[in-house]
């Protein structure tokens, strides 16, 4: 009879064989780490301009390093509120714009953000709205708040094909290329095995993304696993937005947090510098 020990030790070890496997596989490996990529100083400063309560999910947790960690300013700019949405049948269409102001707000304590700011461009509409005037907005807080480092969408795809996301990532490179003290600009993505994934898993992605105008490829990653806690608390903070984020991340909420962020243990982010956006 096979001692229980044994028994044990196999079954270790085959979960670990396991894990390490989907890591890998979703993972892409000798992508450098943010520190490596940029020399972080005390008067660096975070802004990050998305389009809708939610969107910043995909990067809470380098958004709370960089803040607690590094105890660097940081600062939220949602150029929507999100109001057309669903609601996940915890309140009215009507009231949905006031319950994602509330769902921010509590984001904003779990990210420590010193400032956040909702713009009240139409939810679904920002693309729509004169190009210019968006830009405009994204300065006006930019130049207040005096930003080192912007975080944003892409500009070609907007993370699966939301034309909100695209025109928020285009505003926020536009304004970044102009403001004296901006040194670079960092832009969600993910690398191939997670968008192979994401793309089999995923209706949003399967319907919306374009591969001909697709993600740009990482040069940053952030390991978030031992912060996996907050990446957990910021996507349930989103209450009314439950069955979007169970689309964009399957499973997240119903196997072991240990074990889904062994897997999904990274943040990956397309970063060029200053000069580079020309």
């Amino acid at each position: 009879m096979i001692p229980a020990i044994i028994v044990l030790a196999a079954l270790i070890a085959l979960l670990v064989g396991v894990l390490a496997f989907a890591n890998g596989f979703v993972n892409q490996f000798g992508v450098p780490k943010l520190t490596r990529r940029i020399r972080l100083t005390k008067e660096d400063r975070i802004l990050y301009v998305v389009a809708h309560p939610d969107d910043e999910v995909l990067m809470s947790v380098t958004l709370s390093l960089l803040k607690r960690r590094y105890r660097l300013p940081v600062k939220g700019l949602y150029l929507t509120h999100g109001e057309d949405g669903p609601t996940f049948d915890l309140v009215p269409k009507s009231g949905l714009l006031e319950r994602r102001t509330q769902e921010l707000a509590r984001v904003r304590e779990l990210l420590s953000l010193d400032e956040m700011t909702i713009c009240d461009y139409p939810d679904r509409y920002l693309a729509d709205q004169p190009f210019d005037t968006v830009c405009e907005s994204v300065r006006r807080e930019a130049e207040a708040f005096a930003p080192t480092y912007v975080f944003t969408f892409d500009e070609n795809i907007g993370m699966y094909g939301h034309t909100d996301h695209v025109a928020a990532g285009k505003a926020a490179v536009s304004v970044a290329k102009t403001l004296p003290g901006v040194k670079g600009v960092f832009q969600m993505t993910l690398p191939g095995g997670m968008l192979a994934l994401a793309l089999k898993m995923s209706r949003t992605f399967r319907e919306r993304y374009d591969p001909a105008r697709g993600l740009p490829k990482p040069n940053v990653a952030v390991n978030i696993y031992r912060w996996r806690g907050i990446r957990y608390a910021v996507t349930r903070a989103h209450e009314t937005q439950t069955a979007v984020m169970r689309e964009l991340q399957p499973y997240y909420d119903k196997l072991p947090r240990w074990l889904y962020y062994a897997i999904f243990d990274r943040e990956y982010f397309y970063f060029r510098t200053k000069s580079e956006l020309d």
